[in-house]
């Protein structure tokens, strides 16, 4: 068991059902959840409604990240379990504790934000590209390595589900391009998606994109499946 489950556990588990709002984004949390099974999505909401996706949280991970670690006084963003979840649940002050108390999980909760780091360095890459096609090959390297697992040579699964919509937010690009150029990506056989999880040939996804797939990347931080 890792440092941080083996912390976790000893704390009381809430529930959400999927699309349940976990935190409205300028709440001020009463609580620090760390995510037991299911998946996060992390989204700005603007003045006029409009929801842009930031990033999934997974297995382990802490909500709200910055509100938990004391950057900011209310939550950044709007937390909605975007597939059923269980959290656990403990005060501010507990974590804080065992964070300046315990080498060991302080580490691991270090190496785990530097690999969400990276993968964040990953997620601006793809959205600097400017061609469609361009930045969902990106888009895809990124979602396979924050959020991906090996299931064989050369093809990994992605462990959240995702919507046409959804990788149209993730990217900037509209619902129309976004569901041509995934139709390009499958006919290449890059790509195939079953009940909206997707799995990738990283070696075909290598081939066209300007850079290594993994120059030695260690980014995902699933432990197991979603």
């Amino acid at each position: 068991m890792n440092e941080l489950k083996s912390f976790y556990r000893k704390y009381p588990t809430i529930k959400f059902a999927k699309g349940e709002v976990i935190f409205q984004q300028n709440e001020v949390p009463a609580h620090v959840y760390a995510i037991k099974s299911g998946v996060v999505k992390v989204s700005n909401l603007s003045a006029d409604g409009v929801d842009q996706l930031i990033s999934f949280e997974i297995i382990d991970d802490i909500v709200p990240i910055c509100w938990a670690f004391s950057k900011t006084t209310k939550a950044l963003f709007y937390y909605q379990a975007y597939t059923d979840c269980e959290f656990y649940i403990m005060s501010k002050e507990v974590f804080e504790a065992h964070m300046a108390n315990n080498v060991g999980f302080a580490n691991a909760m270090l190496s785990r934000q530097v690999s969400s780091y990276v993968g964040n360095m990953l997620q601006v890459d793809a959205l600097e590209k400017t061609r469609a096609y361009t930045k969902l090959l990106y888009t895809f390297r990124y979602l396979c390595l924050r959020y991906g697992r090996d299931i064989r040579r050369d093809l990994v699964k992605i462990y959240v589900p995702l919507t046409q919509q959804e990788i149209a937010n993730t990217t900037g690009l509209t619902r129309e391009t976004t569901t041509l150029e995934l139709k390009k990506l499958r006919e290449q056989k890059i790509l195939s998606v079953r009940r909206k999880y997707y799995t990738v040939d990283t070696s075909k996804l290598n081939a066209q994109i300007d850079d290594e797939y993994d120059p030695g990347i260690d980014v995902s931080m699933l432990t197991k499946v979603v």
